[in-house]
């Protein structure tokens, strides 16, 4: 049973910082804009089957169709921004506004995706020899792992960015004040606009990298990569980046530790208790501020 619980957490660390990545966009999005991006997981979805395609139709592995997708969802969050977002925050209701265009987004990618592709499940070959390498008589899966450590590198490095750099600290004050911001003449657009891309940057970064962690894509997995998403940066706290990490690591152990004692079907369960007791507890998150 130890051998059990153990290899569960093996498997809930090495998913929830994929969680916490995919998180984390929506995260830095919301933070600097109030605006959610209820196509979160559609984006993500994207662009699993953009390396989908790279993989069947030019031979290019998950890890390659990286340099695709990253600069890909970069531009495409910049340009998102300007033309949406300036429009929302100035609509009677900014909320309602950004709910209604962004779930409009999410229907037309998900269409698109079925239009394209067809709603059977796909899947991208495995682009190594092996599946899984054991160490110390537990199993890590290879695809996982790798997922994993692509992610761990790239919060690594966002960290450094935001608490290293310039553009970074202003990233962090427009989150805390945005009106100090423009007193400081800082241009509030600019950094919203890199934000954007940032948020959708990391997003196209996990689509990218699920195909190594799960056997299988479809056309609707976008909507509980999304509500995944929500569950991580309430549980890490809103506007926290560096929560989402901590809410993505408390999602993967809660979801793999509740399939060890509960049927596969239940175990998702556990995680969305978790955070119903949160919200009761600790409304704010785990990193959150009052």
């Amino acid at each position: 049973m130890a051998e059990l619980l153990v290899q569960a957490v093996i498997s809930g660390v090495l998913l929830g910082i994929l969680y916490g990545l995919i998180g984390m966009g929506m995260n830095i999005i919301y933070g600097v804009m109030r605006v959610v991006n209820f196509a979160h997981g559609e984006f993500m979805m994207l662009a699993a089957y953009l390396s989908f395609w790279a993989s069947h139709a030019h031979g290019i592995n998950p890890i390659q169709s990286l340099l695709l997708t990253v600069p890909l969802f970069f531009g495409v969050g910049f340009v998102l921004y300007y033309l949406l977002v300036p429009r929302l925050l100035q609509a009677e209701d900014p909320e309602m506004a950004s709910f209604l265009t962004f779930v409009g987004i999410s229907l037309v990618l998900t269409t698109l995706i079925l239009l394209v592709w067809g709603a059977d499940p796909r899947s991208v070959p495995f682009p190594f020899k092996r599946v899984s390498v054991s160490w110390g008589g537990f199993f890590f899966p290879l695809g996982r792992l790798i997922s994993a450590g692509f992610c761990a590198a790239v919060i690594l490095l966002l960290i450094l960015f935001l608490y290293r750099t310039y553009l970074g600290r202003a990233i962090r004050a427009i989150i805390q004040n945005r009106e100090a911001v423009a007193i400081l003449g800082i241009d509030p657009h600019r950094l919203s606009a890199l934000s954007m891309g940032i948020g959708l940057l990391l997003v196209g970064l996990a689509g990218s990298l699920v195909v190594l962690s799960f056997p299988a894509i479809t056309p609707v997995m976008g909507a509980s990569y999304t509500l995944v998403a929500f569950v991580v940066i309430v549980l890490g706290g809103l506007g926290n980046p560096l929560g989402a990490l901590v809410g993505g690591l408390v999602f993967g152990l809660a979801e793999n530790l509740g399939a060890v004692f509960f049927p596969a079907a239940l175990a998702p369960v556990i995680a969305f208790l978790i955070l119903i007791i949160m919200i009761f507890w600790r409304p704010q998150g785990i990193l959150g501020r009052p």
